[in-house]
């Protein structure tokens, strides 16, 4: 019996056999290569790749579907797809030069350590340029013929290694490497598939046909468990189960508190890949989307394909509330200029100003397809806020002037992360702010001095010292006499202690990761709001 630690991509306990999916390393042929002949084969396996795409998203969920359109969009980027020309053009076979350029800007996206949105994207164009090389090296794109349940181990899960295997036959997802953001975690999270990542390479050596207990919840696997290991595991299954059924009954029960206070739940997402399972689960809307959207470094999306995204985020909703977090690609990719006390945020964004009216532009557009609102972040004081809404009017005018479809009145706010803003929020409400978003991620780091991933300062970090709850009290008092909503979200929002003060400083909006909404519906249930 031996222990494996890692980290909880989805959370759940199940106890099943190994079946390991081993991925055989590609061989190319060493040539001569005729250039041309490459480049049509290159474009037949393109072909046949988007239209096995399609298929699988016809066959995903909708919140889901954004992942397939992702990988199939990827091989129409040009930026992209010109360096593999490139590489045929200068005698290198197209599935090995499709192979070397898709590694790189893998290798270039899984480097950004600030951006988790760009991490989780590099796994895809890993996916897909694997389906790629493996149609032009007549390779099976799946191969996963299980006849029986099984929790799969692998060192990295693509998102279309899911759909190679009949439903219900995934007890449980190990991997070696991987992140718990990544879009298989994300599909784990929605089909409700235990998994953990990180383990390390050790698990793998050994462990196909073997039995394993997979407590992703801790974020451990127990290989080979003896009879005692077995029977508690057994035992927390079934305990398990039953507190899982609690949690669900909570879907049907009204957001009010036990002296009949109402409140709002949302959820913070990535996008509509997520969207849809926090609608799933509960959520009310989206309180944060994170607008980090770009698909590969150096190249911005355009207007076209922003508002794709975002009208996708808008059909993943079901008619709620999106609120988008305005962020350009240049707040990315600045290196110390937009370190946590730099030119992040808004403050990047108006450095940049055609990026940010592409975006406002948009977004703009996608509003008229459903209820939408946007909140620009690392807002100081009300001289950044009408310099962005100067954007706002530039957009509005250049939209009409082109005669597209677009709704003028999007709701316009701030994201309240910097003492400075909360101390002056009625600043910003005489001058046309309509909603706050308190963020307590960036705001506790700024009024203790103290970085949230730095352990060694862990005591100094508290979402709900006296000093954040003055700060907090501060925004609901100015929100409350401008007559404008508030929600208050972050990390710390999706903890029941946290949620709960917050709801005794008069706030009745939450936003929070779509796995903590129904923990939070419950805490906040059995509370007093006053």
């Amino acid at each position: 019996m031996k222990v494996y630690k890692g980290f909880t991509a989805s959370p759940g306990l199940v106890l099943g056999q190994v079946s390991r999916l081993d991925r055989p390393p590609l061989v190319f042929g060493e040539g001569p290569f005729h250039p041309e002949q490459e480049k049509q084969a290159l474009e037949d396996a393109i072909k046949v790749a988007q239209q096995e795409l399609d298929e699988m998203a016809g066959r995903a969920a909708p919140s889901e579907q954004a992942i397939f359109l992702f990988q199939s969009m990827m091989l129409e980027d040009e930026g992209f797809m010109n360096e593999v020309a490139f590489q045929i053009k200068a005698g290198v076979g197209a599935a090995e030069a499709m192979d070397r350029v898709g590694r790189r800007y893998a290798a270039q996206l899984a480097a950004m350590k600030d951006n988790a949105y760009m991490q989780l994207r590099s796994v895809d164009i890993l996916d897909v340029t694997q389906r790629i090389t493996n149609i032009l090296c007549h390779r099976l794109r799946s191969w996963l013929a299980l006849d029986h349940p099984v929790i799969l181990a692998s060192d990295l899960l693509m998102p279309t290694d899911l759909f190679s295997v009949p439903a219900g036959r995934i007890l449980g997802l190990i991997t070696a490497e991987g992140s718990g953001q990544s879009h298989a975690a994300i599909i784990a999270r929605s089909l409700n598939i235990p998994g953990i990542t990180q383990v390390g390479e050790d698990f793998l050596k050994d462990c196909d046909g073997r039995e394993v207990i997979l407590n992703a919840t801790e974020g451990e696997c127990i290989l080979d468990p003896d009879a005692a290991a077995r029977q508690s595991a057994i035992t927390c299954i079934c305990e398990m189960q039953r507190q899982n059924e609690e949690l669900n009954a909570q879907l049907e029960l009204p957001n009010r508190t036990r002296d009949g206070e109402e409140f709002e739940l949302l959820a913070n997402c990535f996008g509509p890949e997520d969207v849809g399972t926090a609608m799933e689960s509960g959520a009310s809307g989206v309180g944060l989307l994170r607008s980090s959207y770009m698909m590969m470094p150096g190249h911005a999306m355009d207007e076209q394909e922003q508002y794709l995204f975002y009208t996708s985020c808008l059909a993943a909703a079901r008619g709620r509330m999106v609120t988008v977090r305005d962020r350009t690609m240049a707040d990315a990719y600045q290196g110390v200029q937009s370190s946590k006390l730099g030119l992040r945020g808004i403050r990047s964004s108006l450095r940049n100003l055609p990026q940010m009216a592409v975006q406002i532009c948009a977004l703009m557009r996608a509003a008229a397809k459903g209820p939408l609102r946007v909140m620009f972040p690392m807002v100081t004081d009300v001289e950044d806020w009408d310099s962005a809404m100067q954007v706002v009017d530039h957009c509005r005018r250049k939209l009409t002037e082109r005669g597209v479809e677009f709704e003028p009145d999007v709701p316009f706010g701030v994201m309240l992360s910097v003492p400075a803003a909360c101390m002056t929020a009625e600043d910003f409400t005489a001058h046309g702010c309509r909603f706050f978003v308190i963020g307590t991620n960036d705001l506790t780091q700024y009024t203790h001095a103290v970085s949230r991933e730095l352990a060694i300062a862990e005591h100094y970090y508290r979402p709900a010292s006296p000093a954040m709850k003055k700060l907090i009290a501060m925004v609901v008092d100015a929100a409350r006499k401008a007559d404008i909503p508030v929600t208050i979200c972050g990390l710390a929002v999706g903890n029941a202690v946290n949620a709960t003060q917050y709801l005794h400083l008069g706030l009745r909006s939450f936003s929070m990761s779509p796995q903590n909404l129904l923990t939070i519906k419950k805490a906040l249930r059995d509370a007093d709001a006053k």
